[in-house]
């Protein structure tokens, strides 16, 4: 072993080091991580050769099984770096959530910052794994001939490879600025590029991921109540000025595609939607407290949301929508569509056997009212829904005579009991799926 190797070895390697981080530090928990430290704290105690590979060999094949694994689950996502070293590096650095992180995220942090000393450090550490010298150590050691650390595998695309490209000048400034910047541009963790999430086992955020949306352009017809939603959408994200939104009325009319829409009208902005089922009404506030701190706007959307008299549900919903000593934040909104009026079923026993039937009443209809803005959704009349088929029609690219498409649209409509946009819809893709032509 020469003088020059041994010392960019020593270079290189990180060991107590490791243990001077502190924003980062739960990245050490990571089973790669974990093995690296071993080898590393390995080395620097002066083994090598035959000596080091009996000591570590299981060590080092169970570090190169790990990254063999991630290179693999990670062949359709986001890259970061050409080789899996540097990938998994940069994915820790940009998706582990903690107070640096968390600042990075509302803005840009400079070195006037208090801790700025301490933040610079954890740079500093990253640097030094990001140029680990695997050629090297894997020579030096005698563990393996095959370097799959440093393959070049992945093709990461800009913005995606801004980190990588700033970590390669070795300049610490430029890696920091490239973090920061990229962060606040494109979110932090789950919300790094996901625009729309679910609720998973526990009341956790999943990213709802390679889901299309509709632009609102191809939604036919409803165009007041796609003004309305689209403004209030504007001003909430612009302004975080903006009022709870409830869409109400017939099966069909689109009310829970326009909605979807907005994330297709606003995809250039930090707009996030949660998708919220009827079962899970419960975690709501667990969510907003999630969120509420986090750069986004964000609007919880709850589809076909209505109350059967006796459901427990209800009150949690209604203290949501009144708020309590503590208001809700400024960054969340509820989108909420229905297809009942008032949300709460009503009955006539409830009015025949109340004391207070003004009472009972009102309390049904106080949930809907706690919506600033109500979109009514109504079937069109035959006008309106030929008029919706013909411009699905021609955006279709279906070559057939007015006259024709009516006709069938219309017996379409009877045999289907139903006339609505869903409606509309479904004729034209069976209009495709048939290949129909002028007889």
């Amino acid at each position: 072993m020469t003088t020059e190797s041994s010392d960019n070895i020593n270079r290189l390697i990180p060991s107590d080091i490791f243990n001077t981080l502190s924003f980062y530090r739960p990245v050490l928990e990571h089973p790669i991580l974990k093995d690296f430290l071993v080898l590393s704290r390995a080395y620097e105690s002066g083994l090598r050769g035959a000596e080091y590979r009996r000591e570590y060999l299981d060590t080092y094949y169970h570090l190169k099984s790990l990254m063999l694994g991630y290179s693999f689950n990670k062949s359709e996502d986001t890259n970061y770096a050409k080789t899996p070293w540097k990938d998994f590096l940069i994915t820790q650095i940009v998706g582990n959530e903690n107070p640096l992180t968390l600042l990075f995220e509302r803005g840009p942090v400079t070195k006037q910052h208090p801790f700025a000393k301490s933040m610079y450090h954890e740079f500093e550490i990253f640097m030094k794994l990001y140029h680990f010298d695997w050629d090297a150590f894997l020579k030096e050691t005698n563990l393996d001939d095959t370097n799959i650390f440093s393959a070049h595998i992945f093709f990461p695309v800009p913005p995606c490879d801004e980190i990588d490209l700033a970590f390669s000048t070795e300049d610490i400034d430029k890696a920091f600025n490239a973090t920061n910047e990229y962060i606040n541009h494109h979110g932090l963790g789950i919300f790094e590029i996901n625009v729309s999430f679910k609720i998973v086992a526990g009341g956790r955020l999943s990213p709802i991921t390679n889901q299309k949306y509709k632009p609102m352009d191809s939604l036919v017809g409803y165009d007041m109540q796609k003004k309305e939603l689209i403004a209030n959408t504007a001003s909430f994200i612009n302004n975080y000025t903006g009022l709870n939104v409830l869409l109400q009325g017939d099966m069909g009319t689109g009310k829970s595609t326009m909605v979807k829409a907005l994330l297709d009208t606003f995809k250039d902005t930090k707009l996030k939607m949660v998708e919220i089922k009827k079962d899970q009404l419960e975690y709501i506030p667990s969510v907003i407290e999630y969120v509420k701190k986090r750069p986004y706007p964000f609007i919880l959307f709850i589809d076909d949301l209505s109350f059967d008299e006796d459901d427990a549900d209800y009150k949690i919903f209604k203290n949501v929508m009144e708020g309590s000593l503590e208001e809700n934040p400024q960054n969340v909104l509820i989108y909420a569509t229905s297809n009942k009026r008032h949300l709460v079923t009503e009955t006539m026993s409830e009015r025949d056997n109340a004391v207070h039937t003004k009472d009972v009443m009102e309390e049904k209809l106080s949930l809907s009212s706690r919506f600033g803005l109500v979109l009514t959704f109504e079937v069109p009349n035959q006008k309106g829904y030929l008029s919706m088929v013909l411009e699905l029609a021609k955006e279709a690219g279906i070559d057939m005579p007015t006259a024709r498409i009516e006709s069938l649209a219309i017996q379409w409509e009877l045999r289907h009991l139903n006339r609505s946009g869903r409606t509309a819809e479904q004729f034209i893709d069976y209009l495709k799926i048939n290949s129909f032509t002028e007889d």
